[in-house]
């Protein structure tokens, strides 16, 4: 289930929130004013959910050796 980010129009707060990708976003309402229905932001995403070696370069294991070209 993604998280989505979401900021609040009236007092400006911004949280994150664990929604299915079909969910409509019609309940939701800010966790500090109250107001219904905020914003969700558009945030960057890590393709694959992120890294194994935990540093972010989308990698995890050794580089595949370099193809050789033969003839």
């Amino acid at each position: 289930m993604p998280i989505y980010e979401y900021r609040c129009g009236k007092c400006g707060s911004e949280f994150e929130q664990f929604r299915r990708i079909g969910d409509n976003d019609d309940d939701l309402k800010c966790p500090k004013c109250g107001k219904e229905k905020p914003e969700r932001k558009l945030s960057a995403t890590s393709p694959g959910g992120g890294s194994a070696c935990g540093c972010g370069c989308g990698g995890g294991s050794k580089p595949s050796p370099p193809k050789m070209k033969i003839g």
